[in-house]
């Protein structure tokens, strides 16, 4: 039929990120912030913002501010302190449960004790962490909320995925109490329109060898769709093979490569890799197609959805819009049997012995009294009782107490055929039917036929539904992939009644696929199964080609790997994540009810694996946030206290030996043991410093560069040296105590090693010349230090003596000019400006310059 949509469709990646907001939000999650500390709310949502990809945040100074946010419904996470005035931060959880009680909800409070831990727990709080100091808290924060954001949009995806699937049950029973076929059309478009949100699709119906249009979309006019030949077109050859076709990109120019893809999408995976191609055959009335998809509604017709967009259509929708034809198809069926029911009533007697379906005759005798006149062969067998026995015992024995009935004088009454959904004991004990009562007029008598159709099938399917959904829950419980593996090997036996199965997880390192769950009934019909590669036959087949795939007899096909006692297999892919094999003893035991839910269970599993992996990811990502703030501990306790305990000890022995001795030459020595502590003690200072410095910065915020630059000066001795600060004329963003660190050093290093005449023992800043030449000689009260700004960051400098080693070298820790530097200044000032993921340059051809530049502008 091939409709034009007016506008481009979604981007089909919105949802990747896309939490709980309301479409074109951008697919941001948002993240809500509750401080009555207006310092506080903005710092944790800066450092959070930063950390975690794919959100927006918002402040709010207090619980009733914040309430009215999360009743606008944009909110996907709220991170709180606990002591704010008005309400604490579990009242505020208390209200927002009311409101959304599925929000994730953060604790992230100063005030921590074990009474407020307990108590956060016990109200069910997501997580609760105290502020402390130091950015690593705000790596756990952001840890906590990317953790709960993805267990809130796992949960939203299979909700979404619970909702359609419980949105077609509902559509496939509303089919049932359906009499028109030009109605189902109508409502497969709904259903279309409604569950899988296609904004353009129609439905077409079969007529001999034509395909005519049935039912539009309000967005579709009757200027986009034709009638097509049967085996003409996409919609054409759809109901002529009775199998679906997806196009993914229907180029108007074929030899034009800009047409070959969406810029809006580029790479978007296809709809099924192998499935039919209908880009070859496509015949679209509108010249701005560029993605549809074509679903067979049995041989009766076919539903398809179109849209401007490069590969607008995914598996799932294919999956889904199969579902919705399938409940559809045998809508028609039903209708179809039943208006030829209603056709036949007048011959319905010469035929009912020959019905297939069970069915009696009766007479209305008066006053709700009936008489058993007939029973068909099919009657006798499905429930046990002839012409023979009387309609009160074979009612009574066949309804269940609590069962449904019908009144037989609603029946006469009516005069037209009723039809209702039952439950009766057969020989094979309890089935249902939709059971069909038609009543005939005759001159003498009225007669009462009733019909039983089985639908236990259909029961069947249902309940195996509910029983999936339920174990795919249970998946998302799971620890780890192995854990969602073994859930899924038991569910295709314990519900689908399938008599063997297994999980293979796919090893990307080795490209193999490693048995990961096999069921005992597998194992036993086949021993024990080695890891499969490309070309060990159908199972690595179906994972590569990313379709199912059905064998009816294993023993007529050959293979390059056994199977053991199976004659039938079923394999259905996992995604990126592997395969589910299924097997049976008997050949041609999987039929097409069996495929579509194993591809249920299959969609289920790989929704379930995504999830799990994530949770992997995140949890190693913790574990090793976790060592680096250890190995950090462990670094500074071991030279706080393992380095300088024994060196107290040393220096309290050398005064010791001090007060012992009038001797010039022991005291001689005994001060150059003194000299050695003193240098000892520096170098434990500038190892904790550069510890301290290493980590990452504490708090971010704006600060005026003079004034830093001013305040840092006042602590260094400059003797007489110049600042000048005219040129820093912006702001940066900086831990304020780190920047302070940083300009100290650099201005330590500028007055000790700029001029040749600085103080004969610094403090371990390193790094310049101390050349002696006449034409370099700088004292420091001509040496000037400039601060100023960049467009992308700032810059310290002086006009003193410059480098006589390699600027960049100078960084290194240990490299120092002076006798007696650590080496460790300049080192400080770049990790300081790593911290902040600042980039550092340093020129030193005419004096010196260091330049610090926003990584994120270069």
């Amino acid at each position: 039929m091939s409709p034009a949509p007016d506008d481009p469709p979604p981007d089909p990646g919105a949802d990747a990120n896309d939490s709980s907001g309301p479409p074109g939000d951008g697919g941001a999650s948002r993240v809500l912030f509750v401080d009555d500390e207006p310092g506080a709310a903005d710092l944790a949502a800066t450092h959070v913002e930063r950390l975690v990809d794919g959100i927006e945040t918002v402040t709010r100074l207090s619980p009733d501010e914040a309430l009215d946010v999360v009743r606008e419904g944009r909110v996907d996470c709220v991170v709180s302190d606990f002591d704010m005035p008005g309400a604490d931060g579990l009242e505020l959880l208390e209200s927002i449960r009311d409101i959304d009680p599925g929000l994730p909800f953060v604790l992230f409070t100063g005030k921590g004790s074990e009474e407020i831990a307990s108590d956060a727990i016990s109200a069910g709080v997501t997580d609760y962490l105290q502020k402390g100091a130091g950015r690593d808290r705000y790596e756990m924060l952001a840890n906590s909320v990317a953790n709960a954001l993805g267990r809130r949009r796992a949960e939203r995806d299979l909700r979404e995925v619970n909702a359609k699937v419980t949105a077609i049950h509902e559509f496939a029973t509303a089919l049932a109490s359906v009499t028109e076929v030009s109605t189902v059309f109508e409502r497969t478009v709904d259903a279309a329109e409604e569950i899988l949100e296609f904004d353009r699709c129609v439905t077409a119906r079969r007529h001999g060898d034509r395909v005519v249009p049935a039912v539009l979309s309000e967005s579709v006019t009757d200027d986009e769709v034709r009638t097509f030949e049967v085996g003409e077109g996409v919609v054409g050859t759809t109901v002529a093979e009775e199998e679906t076709m997806v196009v993914d990109n229907l180029s108007v120019d074929p030899a034009d490569p800009d047409e070959l893809e969406d810029p809006s999408s580029p790479g978007r995976p296809t709809a099924g890799a192998d499935r039919r191609e209908g880009s070859e055959v496509a015949d679209p009335v509108a010249d701005d197609i560029r993605s549809a998809i074509s679903v067979p509604i049995g041989s009766h017709g076919v539903l398809q959805a179109v849209s401007n967009g490069y590969a607008a259509f995914d598996e799932r929708d294919v999956e889904f819009a199969e579902l919705i034809a399938s409940h559809a198809a045998n809508a028609i069926e039903r209708i179809e049997t039943e208006a030829e029911l209603r056709r036949e009533r007048d011959r319905l007697t010469a035929l009912f012995h020959d019905l297939p379906l069970p069915a009696v005759r009766t007479v209305a005798l008066g006053e709700s009294e009936r008489r058993l006149d007939a029973a068909n062969d099919a009657f006798e067998r499905t429930f046990g009782y002839g012409a023979d026995s009387g309609y009160e015992e074979v009612r009574e024995a066949i309804i269940p107490d609590d069962a449904n009935r019908l009144d037989p004088e609603s029946v006469l009454e009516r005069d037209e055929p009723s039809r209702l959904e039952v439950r009766r004991r057969t020989t094979d004990g309890l089935r249902d039917f939709i059971l069909h009562v038609i009543p005939v007029m005759e001159p003498d008598e009225t007669v009462i036929y009733s019909v039983y159709a089985d639908i236990g099938e259909q029961k069947r399917v249902e309940r195996t539904l509910r029983r999936l959904h339920a174990t795919t829950r249970e998946m998302f419980g799971g620890e780890d992939r192995e854990g969602v593996a073994a859930v899924a090997a038991r569910a295709a036996i314990d519900i689908l009644e399938f008599p063997s199965s297994g999980v293979r997880l796919y090893d990307p390192e080795a490209n193999v696929l490693r048995p990961t769950a096999i069921s005992a009934e597998a194992t036993e019909a086949l021993g024990e199964r080695p890891a499969f590669g490309p070309g060990d036959g159908r199972i690595w087949d179906a994972f590569d080609d990313g379709e199912p795939i059905v064998v009816d007899d294993l023993d007529a096909v050959d293979s390059p790997v056994g199977y053991g006692d199976h004659r039938s297999l079923l394999v259905v892919p996992l995604g990126e994540h592997g395969v589910m094999p299924l097997g049976s003893r008997e050949p041609g035991f999987f039929d097409d009810t069996d495929l579509q839910l194993a591809r249920v269970l299959a969609a289920n599993v790989t929704v379930a694996l995504d999830h799990a992996k994530r949770t992997e990811q995140l949890r190693d990502r913790d574990a090793a946030l976790q060592r680096e703030i250890d190995r950090l501990e462990k670094f500074a306790g071991f030279v706080s206290h393992d380095l300088r305990n024994p060196l107290n000890v040393a220096a309290g022995r050398t005064d010791l030996a001090r007060s012992l001795t009038d001797d010039a030459a022991v005291i001689e020595e005994l001060d150059r043991v003194e000299d050695a502590h003193d240098r000892m003690t520096q170098l434990i200072d500038d190892l904790l410093a550069l510890a301290r410095q290493g980590r990452t910065v504490d708090e971010i915020e704006s600060v005026p560069l003079d004034e830093a630059a001013e305040r840092a000066w006042r602590t260094v001795d400059t003797d007489d040296a110049t600042l000048d600060v005219s040129e820093a004329t912006a702001a940066i963003e900086a831990d304020p105590e780190r920047l302070r660190t940083l300009f100290e050093n650099l201005f330590t290093n500028s007055v000790e090693h700029g001029s040749t005449n600085g103080r004969s023992d610094p403090d371990g800043s390193v790094e310049h010349s101390s050349d002696t030449d006449a034409e370099r000689d700088t004292d420091a009260a001509d040496l000037t230090v400039s601060v100023g700004s960049l467009p992308d960051g700032f810059y310290v400098a002086d006009d003193g003596v410059g480098f006589d080693i390699d600027p960049e070298e100078a960084t290194e820790y240990g490299r120092s000019s002076a006798p007696n530097g650590t080496g460790f200044g300049l080192a400080i000032v770049r990790e300081i400006a790593a911290a902040h993921g600042w980039e550092l340059s340093i020129d030193g051809d005419d004096g010196a310059r260091f330049e610090f530049r926003d990584q994120t502008t270069i």
